[in-house]
């Protein structure tokens, strides 16, 4: 049972991805080249959450004299953005008006996703233990149960899931702007892929295989 959450947000430092779209800065690059450097980068972390959360378990019942509660603390650290081995290279145009002087280019950024949950033992605090004189004490194995059911509601919790993902997409979104705006593209079209979109590119793999 969540009590109490507060949320920090940052945004991620993606040092790697600037130096390699940097470096490539070459007006006369070919486009398998500009393919080729996107998907040299493995991860796009966007955002990064910190979530502390309190769980509770109190196990009073008619059948047993006495009760017994537990609370825990702990802080998790959720990094969310995109998984670039799931770059289709094949989404990207480029064009160059020659007349116009100007650059343009398109692709196609896999939906961002939650990359990593971290919860650091030394951040899970008990904070509140009450357990009646004709009562055991929690064990080590509750307690674990207790800290694991924590962890599992955290990574469940829809509402903030689809804010933290809505957090990466636009971050994703603006910062490759702005680096391929830098580089000298003048025009800049960046979308995701649809659910949709996934679904049946797998649906077609499976059924080449059973034609094969």
């Amino acid at each position: 049972m969540i009590t109490e959450m507060s949320m920090k947000k940052a945004l991620w430092p993606m040092i790697l991805v600037a130096a390699l779209l940097l470096s490539s800065c070459n007006r006369q690059e070919k486009e398998s080249a500009w393919q080729q450097r996107i998907r040299q980068v493995s991860e796009l972390g966007t955002v990064q959450y910190t979530v502390q959360k309190v769980v509770s378990n109190s196990d009073e019942t008619w059948q047993i004299f006495g009760n017994r509660k537990i609370l825990f603390s702990f802080k998790a650290v959720i990094k969310a953005g995109i998984d670039m081995d799931k770059f289709d290279a094949e989404s990207v145009r480029i064009s160059v008006d020659k007349k116009h002087k100007t650059k343009s280019i398109s692709l196609v950024l896999p939906q961002p996703e939650v990359l990593s949950y971290n919860i650091c033992p030394d951040d899970v605090k008990m904070i509140y233990n009450q357990v009646s004189f004709l009562r055991t004490e929690y064990t080590n194995e509750e307690r674990n149960a207790i800290e694991r059911k924590g962890e599992l509601e955290l990574k469940g919790d829809k509402e903030l899931k689809d804010m933290i993902l809505k957090d990466a997409r636009q971050n994703a979104a603006l910062f490759m702007e702005m680096l391929l705006r830098e580089n000298g593209f003048t025009n800049v079209k960046i979308a995701f892929k649809q659910e949709s979109q996934r679904r049946v590119a797998v649906g077609n793999k499976e059924q080449k295989k059973e034609e094969v």
